[in-house]
């Protein structure tokens, strides 16, 4: 027996009893689709085994040495699926149970690369001296070359499927942007290589892996797992699956998808726009950060990348463009508005206030009711949207006056707490929202009182300057609001002491804020009050509930823009 030979069978012995314990350790009693990874293993190593120890090994037989070479190169990636199998079920494996199994597969890969090496046509002249009958590596001649084409064809095809799979779980993958939340850093279809190398890659449906070597700052994109979704197996498994179809169809099938057949928003890419240590408020468009160390300041980095008015874009990337949230026109209006809430009068308005409900104590004072009245809604459209009727029940139902008069001046008595500028800025919103209800209130009672026709209201000039200015906070509220700004976050303790982002978790946001569902964002609605500092405070349909999340949700950073030619290059 050569060296080289001798050298060889020791190798195969470490592959073949790493695959035997392996193949052991898939073995499970569930029934589901997991009790599949044993036999299959099983199999596949039995007929390695055979023909690599009897017709090898004792009979050094070269005929077979062709289909040992393609069952030890295969080996890794079949023990590989037969892995993902077994962690498909409904059961689980603990910690150090996968930990053992990637380390034998491990070993499994890099004795395989050796192996193959020692039987390429290169090598295998050496290895196989003595043999009884030698390695032939010649392709076949006439019809036989048709099948031998074939076959070899299909081999090249399963290499590439093997070969990419693993490319795609631990090194780069293949991305294509869905929406237009990374305006104008990317556009919808843009395709970008993601590197995944050094950030942490793990193996399917487990948490082994490579460690996460890069250190995350803040103005970084990078590529996510959405934590709005379930990561447990089941979805892991057809996230896993998804991804590599998606990658082998040179990303023209997709099959991500929920439960109502739309395509899952995941992974995501956004930019990280909070670290640890921080705690974060934006409002109006402005992101501000404090540490333990310092007080709230602005964040001039974020602004650098947050997009508010699309139609300042250069042409080039506005003609790319699908959806301009606001115009130029609209976009003014806005800032004339939170122009306007910012440098409201408080006390002009509490003064309003009590002239609102003493005039509304007068019309109704020799007025007769009748029935109780009931409390209308807090909503804030439904308060405008219900005026009319809400004023004819204040002015003629019992109760209606004293319900009018402790909505319109519950937050009086907090006007001068002291709030962060989110808080702030919404306590004003809700008293500008109760003025302008309280006015189209009065004048629709004065109206009332002198005998108007209730058609004649809408041409009311009053009314009509009223209802001008709730459309603008109705627009505010119902689409702006939470697009625009965000509440303190992490929000205090119970005691009011500051909260800050943990080590080793983030916060992100789109660059386009106005078509970005981010981690800001919950995917439901819920009705939430503006404030806290008044019990009788307007109410809107919220989307707000912001959360960071741990790095090991991080799985890539977009390194280089390949698709439009036009607009490829480095990230």
């Amino acid at each position: 027996m050569n060296k080289e030979f001798s050298t060889f069978k020791n190798v195969a012995n470490i592959n073949v009893a790493a695959a035997g314990l392996f193949t052991l350790l898939l073995i499970n009693f569930s029934f589901d689709i997991s009790l599949l990874a044993f036999p299959m293993a099983l199999v596949y190593s039995g007929i390695l085994y055979f023909l690599l120890y009897k017709k090898i090994f004792k009979e050094t037989d070269g005929a077979k040495a062709f289909a040992v070479l393609k069952l030890i190169q295969y080996l890794p990636y079949f023990l590989l699926i037969c892995f993902i199998l077994r962690r498909a079920g409904k059961n689980g494996t603990p910690y150090v149970y996968d930990l053992i199994t990637v380390l034998l597969w491990a070993v499994i890969f890099v004795t395989s690369l050796i192996l193959s090496n020692r039987m390429g046509e290169k090598h295998i002249k050496t290895l196989s001296e003595g043999w009884a009958v030698k390695p032939q590596f010649k392709k076949p001649k006439g019809t036989a070359r048709i099948l031998y084409e074939a076959v070899d064809w299909l081999d090249a095809l399963i290499w590439a499927i093997f070969t990419v799979m693993l490319f795609q779980i631990f090194v780069f993958q293949l991305y294509e942007i869905p929406s237009e939340s990374m305006v104008p850093t990317f556009l919808v279809k843009d395709r970008v290589i993601v590197s995944k190398i050094d950030c942490g890659p793990k193996f399917p449906l487990t948490n082994i892996g490579l460690p996460d070597l890069r250190k995350y700052k803040r103005g970084q994109t990078i590529v996510l797992r959405n934590p709005h979704y379930s990561l447990d197996r089941k979805s892991e498994v057809k996230t896993v699956t998804s991804q590599l179809i998606y990658m082998l169809t040179f990303m023209t099938v997709n099959i991500n998808k929920d439960a109502d057949g739309e395509l899952k928003a995941d992974p995501l890419v956004k930019r990280i726009c909070g670290v640890p240590g921080e705690q974060l408020v934006m409002q109006d468009g402005k992101l501000y950060a404090r540490t333990r160390q310092h007080d709230f300041e602005e964040v001039p980095l974020d602004n650098k990348y947050a997009t508010w008015n699309l139609n300042e874009l250069s042409n080039s990337i506005k003609n790319k463009v699908q959806s301009f949230p606001l115009s130029s026109s609209e976009y003014e209006q806005l800032l004339e508005f939170e122009d306007y809430r910012r440098n409201y009068d408080l006390k002009v308005a509490e003064f309003r206030a009590k002239e609102i409900v003493r005039s509304m104590n007068l019309y109704t004072s020799n007025v007769k009711t009748s029935g109780n009245f009931s409390v209308p809604s807090n909503f804030e459209y439904l308060l405008f949207f219900n005026a009319s009727q809400i004023a004819y029940d204040v002015i003629t139902k019992k109760g209606g006056v004293e319900w009018f008069t402790d909505f319109m001046t519950s937050w009086i008595d907090s006007k001068y707490n002291e709030r962060d500028v989110y808080s702030e800025a919404n306590y004003r919103l809700n008293v500008i929202t109760k003025i302008t209800f309280g006015n189209i209130i009065l004048r629709t009672a004065e109206l009332i009182k002198s005998g108007t026709h209730e058609s004649d209201w809408k041409n009311d000039k009053q009314i009509l300057e009223q209802y001008e200015l709730a459309n603008k906070i109705n627009g505010y509220i119902q689409v702006h609001l939470d697009q625009r700004n965000m509440p303190l976050f992490p929000e205090n303790d119970e005691k009011g002491n500051p909260q800050y982002i943990p080590s080793n978790c983030y916060f992100m946001m789109g660059d386009n804020r106005f078509n970005s569902l981010d981690l800001r964002h919950s995917y439901d609605q819920f009705e939430k009050a503006l404030t806290t500092d008044d019990k009788n405070s307007v109410t809107y349909y919220s989307i707000m509930k912001p959360q960071y999340v741990n790095k090991r949700y991080i799985i890539g950073k977009p390194v280089y823009r390949f698709w439009p030619a036009t607009r490829r290059g480095k990230v």
